[in-house]
């Protein structure tokens, strides 16, 4: 819905940018039954470099028995494959059932140890015959058509526009009726195809500078299976594109667009280590889809960039049950909700709450972002040793802020630089947090401490100087109040100096340079 198809980052441009800124097989058989391929096992490789490690995870990633991955898999559980029906199969050890329209329809995925290497692209949003797939095959495919009687995605736009514009539908209530239903229809076809589930003790990891994972999601465990021990390392991940975002009148008051699927979603998993990948939104950047309803209701303009239609949801989530997490090395860019810990305000001991969403952030070049560097709910989350550089001004993802410390939760960061030309410090940060829900946490037997929102930072380096954030935070802020936990309690690092980062992040940071 509402979407132009596109392909390719703008690392090229992005990375320009920072330059400026640093000096300032398948198919069916004979009868047409779904027969699906199967990736050809690979042995280890000999070549000096040619295969990199699962091992050498930090952070939260290296307690409770560290992350491995599929580290000592034995030689059948070692694939390279170079499209999505051969990383299916690899996930699911070979006894996946491929449809035709891609989906998989019979097969359990494999928790066994796993090496999977990626080589070149690899696009999720293909059919089994790896066409890539339109908003349109989505519509046909599901009860958007069967159903609900739409034909194409452009009749389903028209309707939903017009059933839920503001003028119309106003903010009391999210949509519903038909073109609700149908565009629900639709994006749950879409899901089966673009988000891939991951079991345990896999790695997923590039081959040379060039791998790449576009055009959907993954997904690690779900509400009912957890997963743990995954590696993924040295991928450009481009684009997690939702072709029919819904409208919610009811987000931010006035309402906004939120979109399904993030380039990895860490939803209940533990000992996870995310490790010198690219992340971005490619070419189907935000700029392109405007606001689609050109009117002013009750003194909210609905035409301005806060209800642009939103296609890209997380790069890098991590809710409910995630725990244990290192997100290290990596190049954001191009973005506007980077990253998320904890995705409710509301604690739970079957969700988010104080015993899980530990995360670590080490080494990260954030570049030309907007938000959630990262977000933060119950977790306590580690954040040091990043670069950020961008400006305000910059369309469509100028900088708007850094660190929020959400619903109880904790951030603690160390030797952060910002290389942000017209920012000042109170563009690094933000705060959203319920009296009433750190007292419904404390109902459910956490402690008050546990359930409090406490912020600590040192070193922050704003544009060559060093700047006090947390006084100003706690200041302005005084529900929130310094952290009384220490990351060094719970695993050794070493801190780059403040002076030292930028460089050694720009040397370090993504796909291609392990």
């Amino acid at each position: 819905m509402f979407s132009i198809i596109g392909r390719h980052a703008h690392l090229a441009s992005a990375l320009a940018l920072a330059a400026g800124l640093f000096l300032s097989g398948c198919g069916g058989d004979d009868n047409g039954d779904p027969v699906a391929a199967t990736p050809t096992p690979t042995p280890p490789a000999t070549t000096a470099g040619a295969r990199i490690s699962s091992l050498g995870a930090d952070g939260w990633a290296s307690t409770a028995g560290g992350t491995t991955g599929g580290d000592g898999a034995v030689a059948a559980k070692i694939y390279t494959v170079t499209n999505r029906n051969e990383l299916v199969q690899a996930l699911y050890g070979g006894t996946a059932t491929i449809a035709e329209d891609g989906s998989v329809t019979a097969g359990t995925p494999d928790p066994s140890r796993k090496l999977i290497y990626v080589s070149g692209t690899v696009s999720l949003n293909v059919n089994r015959a790896l066409i890539e797939q339109t908003a349109d095959a989505y519509v046909l495919g599901s009860c958007a058509s069967s159903t609900h009687g739409y034909r194409t995605d452009a009749a389903l736009q028209a309707e939903y526009i017009a059933a839920y514009r503001p003028s119309v539908w106003g903010n009391a209530a999210v949509p519903s009726g038909r073109p609700e239903s149908a565009r629900v229809c639709a994006q749950q076809q879409q899901r089966r195809i673009v988000a891939l589930q991951l079991p345990s003790n896999t790695s997923i990891l590039g081959i040379g500078g060039d791998a790449r994972i576009v055009h959907g999601n993954l997904s690690l465990g779900t509400n009912s299976v957890p997963v743990e021990n995954v590696v993924i390392r040295n991928i450009s991940f481009e684009d997690s594109f939702d072709f029919f975002p819904q409208w919610d009148p009811t987000d931010s008051t006035t309402g906004r667009w939120n979109s399904a699927y993030d380039l990895i979603s860490v939803v209940n998993a533990s000992r996870i280590w995310i490790d010198h990948n690219n992340f971005s939104d490619g070419e189907r950047t935000d700029d392109r889809y405007p606001s689609v309803f050109p009117e002013t209701v009750n003194g909210t303009d609905y035409r301005g960039s806060d209800f642009k239609v939103q296609h890209h949801d997380g790069l890098v989530d991590v809710t409910r049950l995630g725990n244990l997490v290192t997100v290290s090395n990596n190049l954001m860019f191009s973005h506007d909700k980077v990253s998320l810990v904890g995705g409710s305000d509301t604690a739970s001991r079957t969700a988010e709450n104080p015993d899980v969403l530990k995360v670590t952030y080490n080494g990260n070049w954030f570049l030309g972002l907007r938000q959630r560097l990262p977000r933060v709910r119950y977790g306590q989350v580690h954040v040091y040793n990043n670069l950020y550089t961008g400006t305000r001004a910059t369309s469509p993802y100028g900088f708007l802020l850094a660190w929020t410390v959400g619903q109880s939760g904790k951030i603690y960061a160390e030797n952060n630089v910002f290389n942000v030309p017209d920012a000042s410090v109170d563009n690094l940060y933000s705060t959203s947090i319920s009296a009433a829900r750190t007292t419904a946490c404390v109902a459910l037997g956490y402690t008050a401490a546990q359930c409090a929102s406490t912020f600590f930072a040192s070193g922050t380096l704003l544009n060559g100087t060093a700047v006090d954030v947390q006084t100003p935070l706690l200041t302005r802020f005084p529900a929130v109040t310094q952290t009384n936990w220490r990351p060094s309690t719970f695993y050794s690092y070493t801190a780059r100096e403040p002076s030292a980062v930028e460089a050694a992040v720009r040397a370090n940071a993504g796909a291609g340079r392990l």
